[in-house]
C-alpha cells in the first residue's frame, strides 16, 4: 500500500515537471505580431507568476526601451560569484 502511494506521488511530480517544461514558450511563439520584440502583454504568458511579470520584464529590458529583444528574453540572470572568504588576521598584542 505504501509503495503504491509513493509510486503515485513520484509519477505525479514527474508528470507535473514534464507538463511545466512543455508549457515553456519560445520567443517566436510569444512574439504574436512577429515584429521581433516582445511587449509586456506578449511576455506575460511566459512568466511563472503573472503578478511578477512586470517586474521580471523590467529586469530583462536592459536597454529600457519597453520591449524585449530576443537576446534580452533569452538571457538568464547571471549568478553572483561567491567572493573568497578573507582570512582573519590575528589580533595585535
Amino acid at each position: 500500500m505504501i509503495q503504491k502511494i509513493a509510486t503515485i506521488g513520484i509519477c505525479s511530480v514527474f508528470f507535473s515537471s514534464v507538463a511545466a517544461a512543455a508549457e515553456k514558450k519560445t520567443f517566436e511563439e510569444l512574439d504574436t505580431d512577429k515584429d521581433g520584440k516582445l511587449t509586456l502583454a506578449e511576455f506575460t504568458p511566459s512568466a511563472k507568476d503573472a503578478e511578477k511579470a512586470p517586474k521580471q520584464f523590467k529586469k530583462k529590458d536592459k536597454d529600457e526601451d519597453g520591449f524585449l529583444s530576443k537576446v534580452e528574453f533569452e538571457t538568464k540572470k547571471a549568478k553572483k560569484k561567491k567572493k573568497p572568504k578573507k582570512e582573519k588576521k590575528p589580533a595585535a598584542e
